[in-house]
């Protein structure tokens, strides 16, 4: 099968998990890192599917990063050929962007393991496999406003569109499923500036998400195994 493309912004936001679970599922991948200097590719019709990672960056700032343009475009290519596009935080804020919704300010930041809620319908049973809360993590300061055409997914208390999927086979996450403990550990010890204003609600402290890191991380894997084999679902394997 051809490849998953794979777009790292930044040294700091690997693609964690989700090419651990594609490495275990004998799936092909290439990862272009955009602070190690790798190119994306002009044409995302040699690869199987288009998975985008986070960035401290915003979705609106594709003039300062020229990467981000290029990707906009590859994002509007993939959805016209139906070759499947996934998008964690960041990706997904992209994802949206590109097929019509809009990207804002939170209108408060999530930082921490938050409760996510699966919305009542068949399609989030579909992706999340229940409805039942579930509790993942979230490092975010804007969110978006889905496409018209996407099914909203879930939610959370502090942010409404936590996930979307669109024509069945496109999946845009506001939380971290990739997010192993190593890179939340990592994370907090290099961007404290983050977690400054911590009120244990919408922004947790330091010491609360390296405790919740070993509470949640086990079941959040589970979550992130279900939502990635829904999605692989669609990806060609010819």
């Amino acid at each position: 099968m051809k490849p998953i493309l794979v777009l790292q912004h930044a040294h700091y936001d690997w693609p964690g998990y989700f090419t651990d679970c594609l490495v275990n599922w004998e799936i092909p991948h290439v990862v272009v890192n955009i602070e190690a200097g790798d190119l994306l590719p002009y044409s995302i019709l040699d690869y199987s599917g288009f998975a985008i990672m986070g960035g401290a960056m915003s979705a609106n700032d594709d003039a300062v990063y020229p990467h981000l343009a290029q990707a906009y475009g590859l994002i509007h290519e993939a959805i016209s050929h139906r070759i499947p596009v996934i998008g964690h935080c960041l990706g997904g804020q992209m994802l949206a962007r590109a097929a019509g919704g809009i990207v804002i300010k939170a209108p408060a930041s999530e930082i921490g393991w938050h409760k996510i809620s699966p919305l009542h319908t068949a399609a989030a049973y579909e992706w999340f496999g229940g409805l039942n809360p579930v509790t993942l993590f979230e490092w975010h300061n804007e969110t978006y406003l889905p496409p018209p055409q996407a099914q909203l997914l879930a939610g959370s208390l502090y942010c409404l569109n936590q996930a979307f999927a669109l024509d069945g086979i496109h999946l845009g996450m506001q939380f971290h499923v990739e997010a192993l403990p190593e890179k939340i550990n990592h994370w907090l010890d290099t961007a404290r500036s983050d977690i400054e204003l911590a009120n244990e609600q919408n922004i947790h402290s330091e010491e609360k998400i390296r405790h919740d890191n070993w509470v949640y991380t086990e079941g959040a894997q589970a979550v992130a195994r279900h939502l990635y084999t829904r999605w692989l679902q669609n990806v060609s394997k010819y």
